[in-house]
């Protein structure tokens, strides 16, 4: 990105500019981080894992060869159960990513 030199000769236009530029710098890094944000679970035995993006959506799925003795239905319930619980926890692991930003917004200023 070109970086140009946008002074218009009023101190607090200029000030202001500034700070929007340091802002759009900082949301730009809080989405990257919001984008890297997945959720995972696992079976207790470990033999199903689970893995979820930041909006829920599956983005891995990890079967060991033992799980396929489960019934279909069972198989079926166990991934659900915990791609629920992948999204709970990539909705925990977001949180904990933009709170600082959202508890910034909040302070009276």
């Amino acid at each position: 990105m070109v970086r140009r030199d946008l002074r218009s000769g009023d101190p607090e236009l200029d000030r202001l500019m500034a700070e929007f530029q340091a802002n759009s710098r900082e949301l730009s890094g809080v989405l990257g981080l919001v984008g890297d944000v997945t959720g995972q679970a696992e079976s207790p035995d470990g033999r199903i894992r689970v893995r979820v993006s930041s909006t829920g959506q599956l983005a891995g799925l990890h079967l060991d060869p033992r799980a396929m003795r489960l019934g279909s239905q069972e198989l079926a319930d166990a991934i659900m159960e915990l791609s629920r619980r992948a999204a709970e926890d990539a909705t925990r692991r977001l949180v904990d990513v933009t709170r600082p930003y959202l508890e910034e917004e909040r302070r009276p200023g």
